[in-house]
């Protein structure tokens, strides 16, 4: 089994849609996923409009995510929950009306060009640093493909490249809540923003709640240098070994019409056809699945579970996270 799953989950029927009225600290329910992920509502956060969800079981137990008060719908509540009085209700819609704001962010092909004459430059640096400190290259290591676990020394050679450049904690917050749920909190969100403010990748979404994300030391210029700094490390590191271009796999199930492409800065695949075919979702048989290989070149790349330490520890997802491009391709 890939991922972790209650073959004995009771059924819907036995809970109640989510509803603003549910947003009450100690209710239970679980998110209308494909294998229904049992959470406790935690707190609120008005102030940002965030709801906070602690995960009851499966790999992310014990882990606790911020997400918008509007998502709610995305749960299910316990018959037994309790319900928020109207004047509370009438707080939340507030809340949401106000911070719940659209922001589109086009590219500007100056600004891509200058991020990619950047990427250019670090890598031409890049190189001498793997020559004189690599743990994976020096040794002439190769990747293996047909394993779902990266390679540990190929992972402490990105560990020490970004903290060689100050760098870490961004990449360890960045790729722990990708890990986790890129959609929890906005430090992916605040990434988007500044992708799209290089020239990368346009940016279609809603303005950030909580204006900490680019400020301190994840300000824009702190994330700007994370990012550029990651497409050439692993473009250095998989054009190196010869791997220009990925054959990366995904697979999807939804209910009714496909689904719209996902307007994302950042796309989800994987390396490996076992693990595209657990979301390909057999288990439901109400679902149309949707199972896709492509040739992906490695400068769409952003971070794969090869050089990523924090993608090999409660998942063995073998998964790739690229820059969206859907103009020209399938994901």
């Amino acid at each position: 089994m890939i991922h972790q799953f209650n073959p004995d989950m009771p059924p819907d029927s036995e809970f109640l849609p989510g509803r603003l009225e549910h947003l009450v600290p100690g209710n239970t329910g679980r998110m209308l996923d494909a294998r229904r992920t049992p959470v406790r509502l935690a707190g609120l956060r008005l102030a940002a409009g965030f709801l906070e969800v602690e995960v009851l079981d499966f790999e992310d137990r014990g882990a606790r995510w911020e997400l918008p008060l509007e998502s709610v719908n995305s749960f299910q509540f316990a018959r037994d929950s309790i319900e928020a009085d109207p004047d509370m209700v009438a707080l939340y819609r507030a809340v949401i009306a106000k911070l719940d704001v659209p922001l589109k962010i086009h590219t500007d092909p100056a600004a891509r060009q200058a991020a990619e004459a950047r990427i250019g430059a670090i890598r031409t640096g890049m190189s001498d640093w793997l020559a004189a400190e690599s743990q994976f290259f020096r040794p002439g290591l190769t990747l293996d493909f047909t394993l779902r676990t990266g390679p540990e020394a190929l992972q402490r050679d990105l560990q020490h490249y970004m903290k060689s450049h100050g760098l870490w904690d961004i990449e360890d917050s960045f790729a722990s809540r990708w890990v986790s749920n890129p959609y929890a909190g906005e430090m992916v969100k605040a990434h988007s923003i500044v992708l799209a403010r290089l020239g990368l990748v346009p940016f279609d979404g809603k303005q950030l709640r909580d204006p900490d994300r680019l400020s301190g030391t994840m300000d824009e210029s702190r994330r700007a240098d994370h990012i550029l700094h990651r497409l050439a490390f692993v473009r250095e590191a998989f054009e190196r070994l010869g791997h220009g271009t990925l054959i990366l796999y995904r697979g999807t199930a939804f209910r009714g019409c496909r689904r719209r492409r996902e307007k994302g800065s950042f796309v989800s695949a994987t390396f490996s056809l076992e693990v595209a075919m657990s979301m390909f979702d057999d288990r439901d048989g109400t679902s149309t699945g949707l199972l896709i290989r492509q040739p992906v070149p490695c400068t769409r790349l952003f971070m794969s579970y090869l050089e990523t330490e924090q993608m090999n520890r409660q998942y063995s997802e073998a998964e790739a996270v690229l820059l969206n491009d859907s103009t020209r391709s399938l994901f």
